[in-house]
């Protein structure tokens, strides 16, 4: 029994030692001293990004990499960082060595813009795309554009590119830098507008409560039901406000005015002349009619076509959705009508039947969870009892207005989108 108890230690001695050598000798990851992005093909060219007809981004841009020497098989994840040169970059590492530095993009430069920049996009692949739209949004970010001050000019940008397997970080690697030149693109979230700038509103190239809107995003196409006053029809549009020789929208390119007179209908049509980069000082013609005596227009401008339509219109008019009114977001049959043209404040008069009363009003009709004016609170409970009821209102609530015990007779509703104010009394 001793000896076999002998040997069993010295087998057990002997498996400890072996299993000992082999763990000194199971492959590390090193660190690397050797990642390379690889300059790109079209690198001595300008990168256009540029968007279609819906604002949709046409290009993405790929870069390549080596593997980083980590001594063994491993799948890293490769980050792309720009900058607008490479003393950025240098001063970026700078405050990254400090441990001022982080990759929330929030180290500012002399410009209080982010010296460097790090794309959302992450990629496990060697070959790493980046979605035009992630590129030129880290480049606008950088030199500060967007849609009122960009024309689409060519920028230098400097890439590099960060390499790290996880839970290591002595693995961590940055690639040299390449240089490139881009031309950006701007999203757009929303449909645009044209500002009408004239005698309505004071020939101010900030005015910004006049304009036409975007029928839908990318269709080009702006429409608006404008008030015009008597004796004061000239005027010209503007895509952007701040600059008076860039991006007007006019009768000509000259700047002078243009005599317009409307047909039997009460319908003019024309062509649109417009700038075609910053500062060209085109499209400054007027539109001009002396004989005006004051109205509403339906104006609508097709920037595809180069074509205005304006047709004499009736009042501008939000809308009651209601018990009294069918509860139909469709139909047009109670409409408060601006009152006075341009005053922003929208009157009218309903016959309501006695019992309880509910309502809400929309700006447009059609969709019932857009474009609704509820009121401030969510609170939408009103009394007549001691006279007329004024309340506050806001275009981000959606709730209605409420009274249980509606005598019956004529009901006015006054709405101020300016003021922000509701008044509700019994009409005559």
């Amino acid at each position: 029994m001793k000896k076999i108890s002998l040997l069993t230690l010295l087998f057990m001695a002997l498996g400890m030692g072996m299993t000992g050598c082999k763990d000194d000798t199971q492959p590390r990851l090193e660190v690397p001293t050797e990642f390379v992005l690889n300059t790109p093909a079209m690198a001595d060219q300008t990168y256009i990004f540029r968007d279609d007809e819906a604002y949709k981004p046409l290009n993405d841009i790929t870069f390549t990499v080596s593997q980083p020497n980590y001594g063994v098989g491993c799948t890293p994840d490769y980050s792309v960082q720009i900058a607008k040169n490479e003393a950025d970059f240098e001063k970026w590492d700078a405050a990254e060595k400090t441990g001022d530095a982080s990759e929330d993009n929030s180290i500012l430069g002399e410009d209080e813009k982010p010296l460097a920049f790090m794309l959302e996009t992450v990629s496990s692949s060697a070959s790493i795309t980046i979605p035009g739209e992630v590129f030129c949004a880290g480049v606008n970010t950088l030199y500060g554009f967007d849609l009122d001050n960009y024309n689409h000019e060519t920028v230098p940008v400097v890439v590099r590119v960060k390499a790290a397997v996880a839970n290591a970080p002595q693995s961590v690697i940055w690639s040299n830098a390449v240089n490139i030149n881009v031309s950006s693109y701007i999203p757009v979230s929303e449909p645009g507008k044209l500002y009408l700038i004239g005698q309505p509103t004071g020939w101010d190239i900030n005015a910004d409560k006049v304009y036409l809107e975007e029928t839908g995003i990318g269709t080009k196409i702006y429409f608006g039901n404008v008030f015009i006053p008597a004796g004061e029809f000239q005027f010209r549009f503007y895509s952007a406000l701040g600059d008076w020789e860039s991006n007007a929208v006019g009768s000509q390119d000259a700047d002078s005015p243009k005599d317009i007179s409307f047909n039997a209908d009460g319908l003019y049509e024309g062509s649109v002349f417009m700038g075609k980069k910053k500062g060209d000082k085109l499209g400054k013609g007027s539109w001009q009619d002396a004989s005006w005596t004051g109205g509403n227009l339906e104006i609508t401008v097709n920037l595809k076509e180069m074509t205005i339509t304006m047709q004499k219109a009736k009042p501008k008019a939000i809308y009651v959705v209601g018990s009294f009114q069918g509860w139909n977001v469709s139909d047009d049959n109670c409409p408060l009508e601006e009152n006075p043209g341009g005053s922003n404040i929208y009157v009218g008069t309903f016959d309501v039947p006695a019992g309880a009363v509910e309502f809400a009003v929309y700006e447009k009709l059609g969709d019932w969870e857009a474009n609704y004016v509820g009121p401030a609170g969510g609170n939408g409970a009103f009394s007549l009892a001691s006279g007329p009821f004024i309340g506050d209102i806001d275009s981000s609530v959606k709730a209605n207005w409420k009274n249980e015990s509606w005598a019956g007779g004529k009901m006015k509703i006054t709405v101020d989108l300016n003021g922000k104010k509701i008044n509700i009394e019994a009409g005559e």
